[in-house]
């Protein structure tokens, strides 16, 4: 997630949805997932067709600013900054990111143009229709701009704007010349060059945006505004030619961003392998996570990567705490009102009991490399459920959860779902839930997925799958 529009700084502990979060575990288990995917991959950065999008609207951006035929008159500066600002690139990100997603829309139901994964796509339809096919485009970096809303964070840009960090491409604020980033750009030239395709867009689309720069006018302080229909119909032919899909993108681009992404080695390389080696004739993997990451486990240790081998294990031992976690939490919800005994009883139905999650949390304490894989907020949660699960009796493993969940939601200024309301009762404040199917919860299940299912869902893209 990407708050760089706030004043305030990032707070690692507002990470994930609240409301489907209670527990205040996505934190924990994406610190690690992250560490497995080098932060590459994530919740809302997982589609090969925006992750090369992306990278595009970047280079043409940096090529316009060394450009210097390429000049923002004061007029337009006062609008949107100069060639050197952060609202200059903002703006410029935004228009090539509507064009994209209006040319793609307007073609839907075309051969081959799948519109499923773009962003602002639901809004795209809308504005097309209320228009009649000629929405407003706005090369501003404010809200008028936007066809998503927030959408410098939660646009392509905003969206992929870690992992191109983490790589290398800029800085934060969009700065393009760092020591390391010449040779990152020169490797996507060299992709653009190579794809027929993509330089059409490339071509079409600098073309478009520097002719907008050069020759607008727009009175001081007041962003210039276009017309759908005045942009160029060669550029949007491009765009649906070279985008039609994650998988037309992906079969141009996989050797690139395997490289440049590093996720065909260590950990996230072997789960690759994994992935390419089960996948049936359609695509799909039909093997359980833990399946998956226990198979990675055997083909790392075969490789002697032993960095590869310890991240897995970390996810190995960690998981199965905070599934149980959840199992016990999940018990408390089943009625407004129970006792503790009885949300005892229910945990033992589900073949659990008091020595459950004292088990499983000596084995995490005895991972001394996982304890210090995190910090922060995330290593503070996780010290405080080892705290509650390492009591001695259900009861208590269970007032300690409670507890610990009530401090999660003070730290967020909310009320807490369910709480303790004398010496052996519990009352739920929140929606009830009904009680866990004890055939998909035994023990040993999995809850949390580790950001398996986002790099899947890359790996289909560079396989040509439609997902």
């Amino acid at each position: 997630m990407q708050l760089s529009q706030f004043v305030t700084d990032y707070d690692e502990s507002l990470l994930g949805d609240t409301y489907i979060d209670p527990l205040g575990v996505l934190v924990i288990w994406s610190a690690f997932g992250g560490h497995v995917f080098r932060n590459r991959v994530n919740s809302i950065s997982n589609d090969v067709r925006n992750y090369t999008l992306n990278l595009m609207n970047h280079r043409i951006i940096r090529d316009l600013i060394d450009d210097d035929s390429v000049v923002v008159s004061r007029a337009l500066e006062s609008a949107i900054g100069d060639k050197h600002s952060l609202s200059f690139r903002q703006a410029c990100l935004i228009y090539l990111e509507n064009i994209f997603s209006y040319s793609l829309i307007s073609a839907e139901g075309g051969a081959g143009v799948e519109t499923g994964g773009i962003l602002g796509g639901s809004k795209g339809r809308k504005a097309l229709e209320e228009s009649k096919g000629n929405p407003e485009l706005v090369l501003s970096h404010t809200k008028d701009a936007h066809l998503l809303v927030r959408q410098l964070s939660l646009g392509v840009s905003g969206r992929y704007k870690t992992p191109f960090m983490e790589i290398g491409f800029f800085d934060t604020h969009y700065h393009y010349h760092l020591p390391e980033s010449d040779g990152l750009w020169a490797r996507a030239d060299q992709l653009f060059q190579r794809s027929v395709r993509l330089r059409a867009v490339y071509d079409a689309a600098r073309a478009h945006l520097a002719s907008l720069i050069n020759a607008s006018t727009t009175k001081a302080s007041s962003p210039p505004r276009y017309s759908f229909n005045a942009v160029p119909s060669s550029l949007k032919k491009a765009y649906q030619d070279a985008y039609a899909s994650p998988g037309r993108v992906g079969a141009e681009t996989r050797a690139f961003w395997l490289e440049l992404t590093g996720l065909d080695h260590g950990a996230a390389g072997a789960l690759l392998s994994e992935l390419n080696e089960h996948a049936a004739d359609d695509g799909e993997v039909r093997l359980a996570d833990e399946q998956l990451f226990r198979l990675a486990e055997k083909r790392c240790i075969k490789l002697g990567d032993d960095d590869a081998v310890r991240m897995i294990q970390h996810i190995l031992t960690l998981e199965p705490l905070l599934a149980e976690v959840d199992l016990l939490f999940k018990l408390s919800l089943h009625r407004r009102n129970q006792r503790m005994a009885e949300v005892e009883a229910l945990w033992r139905g589900m073949a659990r009991d008091e020595t459950t999650l004292p088990m499983l949390a000596v084995r995490i304490r005895e991972f001394s490399s996982l304890l210090g894989a995190i910090k922060g907020t995330a290593a503070a949660r996780l010290e405080k459920l080892l705290m509650a699960a390492s009591l001695e009796t259900v009861e208590e493993q269970l007032r300690g959860l409670l507890e610990y969940h009530a401090g999660v939601m003070r730290s967020r200024g909310q009320f807490p779902w369910v709480a303790t309301k004398s010496a052996d009762l519990i009352q739920v404040e929140a929606r009830t839930q009904p009680l866990p199917d004890k055939d998909k919860r035994a023990p040993g299940s999995w809850v949390n997925r580790y950001y398996l299912p986002q790099f899947r869902n890359l790996v289909d893209g560079f396989r040509g799958v439609t997902a």
